[in-house]
């Protein structure tokens, strides 16, 4: 009779498989915090954009009843109770026709170091438009028939934590 000869199976893997399977996680959950804490930061964005739609509907109701001209105790807006990541929403007074009116959202620490967005309204034919503008963005031009609100200046807060409407062209 013939002595059987067995081959041993490998079990398991060998360190150096383990090695570089352990580098490509180390990699991918690098990329993967970053990535979160920027839509941790969005998401308090959002927020605010949230808390600040009292004022729009404020101010537009004001635009259009006292024909674009307010002052912000016409607005009737109670005072801005503070959140963690907002830290407090102002509206400029529009003294003369479609000029001011801008919406600023004070962001917290907690969201990209901090910063501002501006809402900035544009009174057009029947309607008003709202332009967001995050760091470092230039005015939109008005609409054919609109007044051009010169009182328009951008926040700011980094553009990559504000929502695409908010980055300019």
């Amino acid at each position: 009779m013939k002595p059987v000869v067995r081959k041993n199976k490998q079990q398991g893997f060998t360190l150096l498989e383990l090695m570089v399977t352990l580098a490509i996680i180390g990699i991918l959950a690098t990329i993967g915090a970053s990535q979160y804490q920027d839509y941790i930061a969005r998401s308090r964005v959002a927020e605010g954009f949230n808390l600040a739609a009292p004022y729009k509907l404020a101010v537009a109701e004001q635009a259009s009843a006292n024909n674009g001209v307010f002052t912000v105790a016409q607005l009737g807006l109670p005072a801005f109770t503070p959140t963690q990541d907002v830290q407090k929403i102002e509206v400029s007074p529009m003294e003369t026709r479609g000029v001011g009116g801008v919406i600023t959202i004070t962001y917290g620490s907690r969201v990209g170091e901090g910063g501002t967005l501006t809402l900035t309204p544009t009174i057009g034919t029947g309607a008003i438009q709202w332009q967001c503008a995050a760091a470092e963005v230039k005015q939109a031009a008005a609409p054919q028939g609109a007044i051009n609100n010169t009182a328009f200046a951008p926040g700011t807060l980094p553009a990559k934590y504000a929502p695409a409407n908010c980055r300019g062209s």
